[in-house]
């Protein structure tokens, strides 16, 4: 004899869903990923920032070094300066009769080139520290491989451009991502000569 079947089925399997516990888990767990996907997010937009700050600021300061070292190279004397605020070099060109002014805004963070009838030329912006030391044309020789250069100075031992034939000068730029100043140029450093030196 056989006897009928029947298939019981839970009142669960039969109105799938979720309980409370397991929707809590599922939304705490989908909160984690998105704040995981926005935090990566934000990390390479400010990568991504400071990438592109670090080469605008690189090209920048070639630019300004090569702009610096054509007039000082083509320079004969420099003619007055100032190490402290407000920073300047000013150069002059005997054979041409023209000059040139190298100045710094501590302030402004701006480094500008002005050169005899000529208009102003902002060379870098976000300027940090601009710096600069004149040497004498005699070389110090210390070892084979370790060369460098005397201060210019006179007889009383004063800085003086009197006797300036090489111009050391070092800049650091930065900028800011998101309000902080998160990114910094490494410092742009540089000897030029003056080739057209002449006795003052």
């Amino acid at each position: 004899m056989k006897f009928p079947t029947h298939n019981f089925v839970s009142g669960r399997a039969k109105f799938g869903g979720f309980t409370l516990v397991e929707v809590i888990i599922s939304i705490a767990i989908g909160m984690v990923v998105i704040g995981t996907v926005v935090s990566l997010s934000l990390i390479a937009a400010q990568n991504f920032a400071a990438t592109a700050n670090y080469a605008s600021m690189d090209t920048q300061s070639r630019n300004a070094l090569d702009r610096i070292s054509r007039e000082i190279r083509n320079a004969s004397a420099v003619v007055a300066f100032r190490t402290n605020s407000p920073q300047f070099l000013q150069l002059t060109n005997v054979n041409n009769a023209s000059g040139a002014t190298i100045s710094f805004d501590a302030g402004a963070g701006t480094l500008t080139l002005a050169k005899s009838g000529q208009a102003d030329q902002t060379l870098l912006t976000g300027c940090d520290t601009f710096n600069f030391q004149l040497f004498n044309r005699y070389p110090l020789i210390k070892t084979s491989t370790n060369l460098s250069f005397y201060i210019s100075t006179n007889t009383t031992g004063q800085v003086t451009s009197q006797f300036c034939k090489v111009i050391n000068m070092s800049w650091k730029c930065s900028r800011k991502i998101r309000g902080s100043k998160l990114n910094t140029e490494i410092v742009q450093t540089a000897q030029v000569v003056l080739r057209n030196q002449v006795s003052q």
